[in-house]
């Protein structure tokens, strides 16, 4: 997270062993409050939006990518377990662009997550644009992240599309089959 972090942490909950806590930082529209102790971690409900983030920076195959746009995350009260999640959130990638190709903007897109204690299921959605993503899949702590996404152009930007769409994944066609996991 870009800029500074204001946190506060209550101090007598520390004494039996549990944690009770407000973050606030920039692009978050309120006060996180998070409390919990040893085996689970319960996260209040908020946001964050990002106007401008670089994902190359969190490494592979991102480095590679270099995508960019405005990120917005909004979450549902997050219950964090050992092994598991319970919740809901959301993360969308507004006005999106990548390094490895001329096409500006690709589109924007959302990703659901939602948290059924083992295991998460995700997927993605097109909100816009002419890079279009319709994919699902799960999380869970023994079996990984499984996710399968198609991707496919629209006609306009077919032909400056191709190379990349090939980059990203396996050709069937028009579209092109994106696996992680699976």
């Amino acid at each position: 997270m870009p800029g500074r972090i204001e946190w506060s942490l209550r101090q007598f909950p520390l004494l039996i062993g549990q944690v009770d806590a407000s973050i606030r930082g920039e692009g978050v529209a309120q006060p996180v409050r998070i409390q919990g102790g040893y085996g689970e971690i319960r996260v209040g409900g908020g946001s964050v939006s990002l106007p401008s983030v670089e994902l190359g920076r969190m490494g592979s195959p991102w480095n590679t990518l270099r995508p960019s746009g405005a990120l917005s995350l909004r979450w549902e009260n997050l219950t964090l377990k050992q092994g598991g999640l319970e919740g809901r959130a959301q993360i969308e990638l507004r006005d999106a662009s990548s390094a490895m190709t001329p096409v500006r903007p690709l589109g924007s897109y959302r990703v659901e997550v939602v948290g059924r204690g083992g295991q998460a299921d995700l997927s993605i959605e097109t909100l816009a644009g002419p890079l279009r993503l319709q994919g699902s899949g799960t999380f869970s702590s023994q079996g990984g992240l499984r996710f399968t996404t198609e991707a496919s152009a629209d006609a306009a930007e077919q032909a400056r599309l191709n190379s990349f769409l090939s980059l990203i994944g396996r050709r069937d066609g028009d579209r092109t089959i994106i696996k992680i996991g699976a």
